[in-house]
């Protein structure tokens, strides 16, 4: 029995480990290329596009390029080392012929020197001994002269390769914001593109800028629960329900992307110099979406508190009885005693006090006469799922936000 209980256990947190493997390695991703094209698009304004459209150009223009240093590279490698038994066959017959290797070296040096074997020798030899001598001269030569055209070849590849193509874009006076935009940070941007898109991100440079923005919340969004996922799975005693590994970065990606609406909408106003409500800055957009994943009850209300200044809540709201069981403790009266005296049903009064039902409006009138207390001191809009007060705890103390709501 153990054993079995030992193996779900086993398989339950290999299954959960490799969903958060998926998870992180596919966020982490698409949320390095999000980044990436968004800091260019927000560098580079209106000449993003531009620089985006001279990248995909060059690297099909190079395309060719490239194949032939591959070649070019291929080739070189077969002459070097046609080269080295060459020039070894040279200096086993020059040595055999009676040669030193410092009169040897120098017709391996010098490309144009081929003196003939008797006057390096000082001494005249036999026609074979001269012709055998000028082969093994000319094949040396002739490789040297292959390798020296072969590495020019390579040497143009790689001058077109590196040559400032950054010039073909044209440059404009500044972009919408009137700011000016340096060709060096044009070049920069556009190696950065070439890299990124060597990573697989092409697609992502043809996404507008709103687009990008969408997608760099989500991501983030989801990135920000699946941390918390990771908390709850490696620090929490509690017994987690695997639908909770499944849904909770589903949930985090929507708050992000109502987060950012809100950002966007001018509803929520920002602690810092982060950008206009149209214009965020690339990295506080990560940075909120992120939070707003990893704390998605906090953003909830604070998402509820937003919705509250454009369509304000009935009264007759039905609300939490937070301090209910305090106020019965004071006066040392059981639920039964108010259940009979607002004329309500003890199992309903009882799951009052107990939060697990809200008590309606008109009966936290009621409920407020009988005890002699302010409405207000004994009722919340928080249900206890979203972190409301309790009896013992009294109201939770604000937590700080990045945004708040306007």
């Amino acid at each position: 029995m153990d054993g079995t209980v030992m193996g779900r256990g086993i398989g339950r947190l290999a299954s959960s480990m490799a969903w958060l493997g998926l998870l992180y390695g596919g966020l982490l991703y698409v949320a390095v290329g999000t980044l990436g094209v968004s800091e260019i698009n927000a560098n580079l304004g209106e000449q993003a596009v531009e620089v985006f459209r001279s990248v995909r150009v060059m690297d099909q223009a190079m395309g060719e390029t490239r194949r032939d240093r591959r070649h070019s590279r291929v080739r070189l490698a077969a002459i070097d080392v046609a080269l080295d038994k060459a020039t070894g066959d040279l200096q086993s017959f020059g040595v055999g012929a009676g040669l030193s290797i410092d009169k040897i070296q120098p017709v391996i040096d010098t490309y144009d020197y081929s003196p003939r074997l008797g006057t390096l020798l000082g001494a005249p030899v036999d026609a074979d001994a001269e012709r055998k001598w000028a082969g093994y001269v000319a094949t040396v030569m002739r490789l040297q002269m292959d390798r020296k055209r072969v590495q020019q070849a390579i040497d143009e590849d790689d001058r077109k390769l590196d040559q400032d193509w950054v010039g073909s874009i044209p440059r404009l006076p500044g972009d919408a914001n009137g700011r000016v935009i340096d060709r060096g940070d044009i070049a920069v941007a556009a190696n950065a593109a070439t890299a990124l898109r060597h990573l697989g991100y092409d697609r992502l440079f043809m996404l507008p800028r709103e687009i990008l923005g969408l997608v760099l919340a989500l991501v983030m969004g989801a990135l920000g629960s699946t941390l918390h996922v990771t908390k709850a799975m490696i620090e929490d005693k509690r017994e987690v329900r695997p639908s909770y590994y499944l849904v909770r970065p589903f949930q985090g990606m929507v708050t992000a992307l109502v987060v950012f609406i809100l950002l966007k909408a001018g509803q929520l106003s920002i602690s810092s110099g982060s950008g206009s409500g149209q214009d965020l800055n690339t990295f506080f957009v990560a940075f909120a979406g992120v939070v707003s994943g990893l704390m998605v009850s906090e953003a909830y209300q604070m998402i509820r508190k937003a919705a509250a200044a454009v369509i304000p809540p009935e009264d007759d709201e039905a609300r939490w009885a937070f301090k209910l069981a305090d106020a019965l403790a004071e006066l040392g009266a059981p639920a039964g005693d108010l259940a009979a005296g607002i004329g309500a049903a003890p199992a309903e009064v009882q799951a009052w006090v107990e939060e697990k039902r809200p008590v309606p409006a008109p009966q936290q009138w009621l409920v407020a006469a009988w005890l002699h207390r302010p409405r207000r001191s004994l009722f919340t809009s928080l249900s206890p799922d979203d972190g409301a007060p309790t009896a013992e705890s009294g109201p939770p103390a604000a937590p700080a936000a990045v945004v708040s709501a306007e």
